[in-house]
């Protein structure tokens, strides 16, 4: 299998640098951007395997971001990470066609394995999120 492609969106310089450095231990970071729009439009450009947004942002957010890309970007998988982590914020995503879900305090050891899990066809939500399994995805 190729190298994944990854966009990362997040508002906080610092916060995309680490999930960067995170990213590219599975795949390859072709864009960091700060905002939902510059996070489609890479998308549109690059045509990247995953894209992991922050849901609030300045300007275009996560959610509206993730609607655009499942609809203009319709080979990318999309996954949410953020500190907002109630369940109506993950129904929300996956609502809007997200196929994951990371807890942003927990992306050290989520983020790796939500690439995977998404690139793999499966859901992925934090474990921390659903002990009870919430939406009914499978836990990987």
């Amino acid at each position: 299998m190729n190298v994944p492609r990854i966009i990362l969106a997040d508002d906080h310089p610092s916060v995309l640098a680490n999930l960067c450095r995170l990213a590219d231990r599975v795949g390859e970071v072709v864009g960091a951007v700060s905002d939902g729009r510059a996070a489609v439009n890479e998308s549109r450009r690059l045509r990247p395997d995953v894209v992991v947004l922050d849901l609030a942002m300045s300007g275009v957010g996560g959610i509206e971001a993730a609607r655009l890309l499942c609809r203009d970007v319709p080979g990318t998988k999309v996954i949410i990470c953020t500190v907002h982590t109630g369940k109506d914020h993950v129904a929300s995503a996956f609502a809007v066609g997200a196929h994951g879900f990371v807890r942003k305090q927990s992306a050290y050891e989520d983020l790796e394995q939500a690439i995977r899990a998404v690139l793999d066809g499966e859901r992925f939500v934090s474990p921390s999120l659903c002990p009870d399994g919430l939406l009914g995805e499978k836990q990987v």
